[in-house]
């Protein structure tokens, strides 16, 4: 039988949640920053292509970078006004995306931490197939 080896692009390598919530994207952000300790900040523009995000078109866009800079933590509205970012993720409203050396985080405690959050109904980890558009 032959070995089936998947190659991931580490340059395009990230942790994604799918969150399901009906928040205001700027009351997630600053729940998200309590349950994390974090200081996710409001962005103007998608400065770099992040994981299968390439633009925005009118969606909100959060971002924090540790402050050594080993990772990064993003958090993208899926509904803009006019538009979904993954319109076959329709039933996502937020991607939680962690990109850089991110490895050395506790996904399954962070997970918990934002499912914990009052208005967040549900949030889960994805991977690259489910979010391309």
């Amino acid at each position: 039988m032959a070995t089936k080896r998947l190659h991931i692009d580490t340059e395009n390598d990230a942790y994604v949640l799918a969150i399901s919530c009906h928040q205001k994207s700027i009351k997630l952000a600053w729940e998200i920053n309590r349950a994390l300790n974090c200081e996710l900040g409001a962005q103007e523009t998608l400065k770099e292509n992040i994981y299968f995000i390439k633009e925005l078109a009118d969606q909100d866009y959060f971002k924090w970078q540790e402050p050594n800079e080993r990772y990064t933590l993003h958090l993208f509205s899926n509904r803009g006004e006019k538009s979904l970012l993954v319109p076959s993720q329709n039933q996502i409203d937020y991607f939680f995306v962690v990109t850089g050396l991110y490895s050395e985080l506790n996904f399954e405690e962070g997970t918990k931490k934002i499912k914990n959050i009052q208005s967040v109904l549900t949030a889960f980890p994805i991977t690259l197939p489910q979010v391309k558009k």
